[in-house]
């Protein structure tokens, strides 16, 4: 495959991903953008990186990922039990504010979900996700 094709088919991947994975970084919650309440089965994954500020973009290769299902409560996600209760007792990811010190160290990461709930958000690192949104991320 010649270079020109090679950079043409990775820039189109970055406008697709470009255009599922927009949103507001560092701002109040993102909104929820979808959820299935009949699943309880989610599909996490934290991404180094900001959904909208162009020095820090999502970093794919670097993804980590769980699966986490509420009822019965299973998956790959090591807190699976405590990360369902914080769903459940607050009614949904969005809705989760746990709240924390943490250090004021830029390294952004996003958080996204799939599933039961569609949400999608960029903190300012991993420390402030795990304040906010508790073990639902913790993996």
């Amino acid at each position: 495959m010649s270079i020109l094709k090679t950079l043409g088919a990775v820039a189109g991947a970055f406008t697709v991903a470009a255009t599922l994975f927009t949103g507001t970084a560092n701002a109040a919650p993102q909104e929820n953008v979808g959820a299935d309440a009949s699943s309880s089965v989610y599909w996490l994954a934290v991404v180094p990186g900001s959904l909208t500020d162009p020095n820090w973009p999502l970093d794919w290769s670097r993804a980590e990922s769980a699966t986490l299902t509420c009822d019965p409560v299973s998956g790959s996600h090591p807190k699976a039990e405590e990360a369902c209760e914080l769903i459940t007792g607050s009614g949904s990811i969005v809705s989760i504010e746990e709240g924390m010190i943490c250090p004021k160290i830029y390294f952004p990461v996003t958080a996204f979900s799939s599933g039961g709930e569609q949400y999608r958000e960029t903190y300012p690192n991993r420390a402030f996700l795990n304040s906010d949104k508790g073990a639902v991320y913790q993996f």
